[in-house]
């Protein structure tokens, strides 16, 4: 039988932010298979799941996962969280800056979202003499051009969370 110190650690990690604030979310990548949660929220790397230190039911964390029976949308199951899919936390009603979060465990879907987020900025280019206007009406034109469309709006979200790394 071999001891894994990180899950431990991170199980305690996780365990004392948990009895602390009494209410947080947990961010688990729910495309892993030994993730046990209803069939229709498979699949998806960025799940949250809320716990709560006054449900009536136990929750046990472990260096093997979280282990709990929760309710979805009015039905209950019996679910069990792998530890090394689970990660991030944070309070549901708090600044995401206190959250945690444990790097190594972040699924690389949005390991790559998040890059490319990162790696968008506005561009500082200045316009050359040719794109000077002059012209009252043609104002009105290039205004009327620059009026954002449907496939202009950004489909994910523009920030990017602020949780504290975990190593």
């Amino acid at each position: 039988m071999s001891i894994d110190f990180n899950q431990q650690a991170k199980a305690k990690q996780l365990n004392d932010y948990f009895q602390d604030v009494g209410r947080i979310y947990i961010v688990v990548d729910a495309s892993a298979e030994a993730v046990d949660i209803p069939d229709y929220l498979k699949g998806d790397p960025a799940l949250r799941l809320a716990l709560n230190v006054r449900m009536p039911q136990a929750i046990h964390i472990s260096a093997k996962g979280v282990a709990s029976v929760l309710s979805f949308s009015g039905k209950s199951h019996d679910c069990f969280i792998p530890l090394q899919s689970i990660w991030g936390a944070y309070q549901p009603d708090g600044d995401l800056e206190n959250g945690l979060i444990w790097e190594d465990a972040v699924p690389d879907v949005i390991r790559k979202v998040m890059q490319a987020q990162i790696s968008e900025e506005p561009s500082s280019i200045a316009p050359d003499d040719a794109d000077i206007i002059t012209d009252e009406n043609s104002k009105e034109e290039q205004a009327k051009e620059e009026q954002p469309t449907l496939e202009d709006i950004p489909t994910r979200p523009t920030k990017v969370p602020h949780l504290r790394i975990v190593k």
